[in-house]
């Protein structure tokens, strides 16, 4: 939950990576982000290994330890999992109370002026259209793309625009919510209604509203147009972010979803259902088991992110004032990276902070473990190794020439993780650096 002083997750975790940016010259890793979260959100070192699939030992001793010795060294004060939040809280006091040119306040800065986020880069006609889209009473926006190729990124984009709109902004990640809690329908909607709740500084009156004689979509229905939208005076816009998640709870996720779509349906004739406004980030496409009839996968406005192109690409180095003057060198990247959003941008990052390391040299080591994608590249393989079907799967596509077929769920799983891209029916691996990455770890399967 977010803390008393304003501080959300978000901006905590932005707090932290600008930190240790100054500090080490090294932002964030995928499992440090993770961990930290999970702190952040009081589980204990177990769930976190339990709900990431590693090790208590090695989230405890070697991921934790690192984080907070850094993090220590960062702000110049002993911080343990237990006392940082109290440090950044003060930290982000002590920074908001400096702010002088602006009156915003610091939970509603645009996307773009935060330091540690790379500068946008429009993927037209994508934003236009979902701009367009936003301001329509009763909207549903899907956006649909691989792990790291931008969704969260265009999410924050629409939330911002929203608020200058001066609607109400609530946006949910759903990889923040414990196992426990996703996967009991009752508990998630009570779940999902305080969050909701609490975004719009509301008084939490779920359980006055909760009847188990109604059921719990029913209760949830009540909840949110006799009360979520009875005490609204404008426009509200529900950001749900990672519900693929949902996808591993059948039960949960055929009542959620149906609910989503009762509500979108609702705003076509009701007038305060036409004040919510849907937003829908997810990285795969729906299992077979989902009645897509019975729920908001087939209706309002699609937006699948694909990669960046040369054009893109080119852009984003600009505003970074890396590789600007030479599309040379951005096409040799690309050739590696294939357009990907994440790696083009770990590649920048690491061109700017290790100065002594040149374009070749980076290519070079990129695809071992040595270079700037490490620990992404090795939770991507400890999936596969998890899951032995996924990995004999994988190999059969890194070695062949042309796409390939594979059991269709088997498809959609490591499409979901990025590792491939579909060409029709058949897979091909995203990007070159998988391939040469992958190619001789998964020798055993």
């Amino acid at each position: 939950m977010d803390s008393d002083s304003g501080l959300t997750w978000a901006h905590a975790k932005q707090l932290v990576d600008r930190l240790l940016f100054e500090s080490t010259n090294k932002h964030l890793s995928d499992i440090e982000s993770q961990v930290l979260q999970g702190s952040w959100e009081g589980k204990s070192y177990g769930a976190i290994a339990e709900e990431l699939g590693y090790t208590l030992e090695y989230i405890n001793s070697d991921v934790g330890y690192g984080l907070w010795t850094k993090l220590s060294k960062a702000t110049g004060e002993k911080l343990t999992k237990r006392s940082f939040r109290g440090a950044l809280e003060r930290q982000w006091l002590s920074e908001a109370t400096s702010q002088t040119t602006t009156d915003r306040p610091p939970s509603t800065v645009p996307a773009s002026a935060h330091p540690t986020r790379p500068p946008y880069v429009d993927r037209p006609p994508a934003e236009q259209r979902c701009f367009e889209v936003i301001v329509q009473p009763g909207a549903l926006i899907r956006i649909k793309a691989p792990p790291k190729m931008g969704k969260t990124w265009l999410v924050d984009r629409l939330l911002h625009y929203a608020e200058q709109q001066y609607y109400a902004i609530v946006p949910i990640n759903l990889l923040s919510v414990e196992p426990t809690v996703i996967g009991d329908l009752e508990r998630f909607l009570k779940y999902f209604c305080t969050r909701v709740t609490r975004q719009l500084k509301l008084e939490n009156r779920v359980s006055d509203y909760w009847d188990e004689e109604l059921g719990s979509n029913t209760s949830c229905t009540e909840y949110f147009e006799t009360y979520i939208l009875q005490n609204s005076d404008r426009p509200i816009v529900l950001a749900l972010d990672n519900v693929d998640r949902l996808f591993l709870y059948e039960a949960v996720a055929a009542n959620f979803f149906s609910l989503l779509r009762a509500w979108y349906e609702d705003a076509r004739i009701l007038p305060d259902w036409q004040r919510l406004r849907l937003i829908i980030a997810h990285s795969t496409d729906i299992y077979p088991t989902l009645n897509v009839n019975r729920s908001p996968f087939n209706v309002g406005l699609a937006v699948e992110l694909a990669e960046f192109n040369q054009a893109q690409l080119f852009q984003l180095a600009q505003k970074q004032d890396i590789l600007r003057d030479s599309p040379e060198q951005v096409q040799a990247l690309n050739d590696l990276v294939g357009g990907h959003p994440y790696l083009f941008q770990q590649a920048l990052e690491q061109l700017r902070s290790d100065t002594g390391i040149s374009l070749e040299e980076l290519l070079a080591i990129a695809p071992t473990e040595a270079g700037p994608y490490t620990q992404h590249l090795r939770n991507l393989l400890a999936h596969l190794q998890d899951n032995p079907e996924m990995a004999i799967a994988m190999k059969t596509v890194l070695q062949s020439k042309e796409p390939t077929r594979v059991k269709s769920e088997i498809g959609f799983r490591l499409n979901s993780l990025g590792l491939v891209r579909f060409q029709g029916n058949e897979v091909e691996t995203r990007c070159p650096l998988y391939q040469l990455y992958l190619c001789d770890r998964l020798e055993e399967f």
